[in-house]
């Protein structure tokens, strides 16, 4: 198999680390194909599901994972599996929310899996752009990085659509807001419970790389 080549990684001094991560994301967008199978579930763990979220979860996050605030993160449509990894990350205190970690501690495996799965089959939504030019210099970005600043492209692990994988996150239609509050905790290394990749790119993102990338994000469906 021929993997795609990324015009951004040409001459780039990537740590060793960096370099075997991101070739591992490359491998993973390439195997896994524009879509997840979803396998046929029962209808008491979908309504399991569905009532958790409505008790738990409604007031931040919507019933069906629209969020009622840019500052929360919309989770319709978003990866399962990637949701129980960040639901056991809050309940063991890996991911820090004190308001997280009050609603994942009630939860057991099994109503962390229902909850996961309720929100994936959700229908994702968007937040449309008003501004063109700030849209395309988040997709020049998204696509190919910065030779400069030795940013990579970050399609290399979440996709040319921005939907990630089983393992990483979806980020298309995501709030822009809520992305660049994760971008800069990652910076900060206020948020290390996913792979330490990311605390390397968001320190290397400028203010208007990182606008304009979330933008750009939030724009996709």
């Amino acid at each position: 198999m021929r993997l795609p080549q990324f015009p951004v990684l040409r001459g780039l001094a990537a740590p060793p680390f960096l370099q075997g991560a991101l070739f591992a994301g490359v491998l993973v967008v390439a195997l896994a194909g524009p879509a997840f199978a979803q396998p046929a579930v029962s209808a008491e763990v979908m309504a399991q599901g569905a009532a958790l979220a409505q008790t738990h979860c409604a007031t931040c996050h919507g019933a069906e994972g629209q969020s009622a605030s840019p500052g929360f993160p919309r989770l319709a449509g978003q990866n399962e599996r990637y949701l129980i990894k960040q639901l056991r990350d809050f309940a063991t205190g890996a991911r820090t929310s004190l308001v997280m970690k009050d609603k994942a501690t009630v939860l057991n495996e099994a109503g962390i899996r229902a909850l996961a799965l309720h929100y994936s089959r959700q229908s994702a939504a968007s937040t449309p752009s008003d501004d063109a030019q700030l849209v395309a210099v988040g997709q020049f970005i998204y696509e190919r990085g910065n030779v400069y600043s030795g940013l990579p492209a970050c399609l290399a692990c979440h996709g040319t659509q921005a939907r990630g994988t089983a393992e990483l996150p979806r980020l298309a239609g995501q709030h822009p807001r809520y992305l660049e509050q994760q971008l800069h905790q990652f910076s900060q290394r206020q948020r290390r419970n996913d792979n330490a990749i990311m605390n390397v790119i968001a320190s290397r993102l400028s203010e208007l790389e990182s606008r304009a990338v979330t933008e750009y994000l939030g724009s996709l469906k």
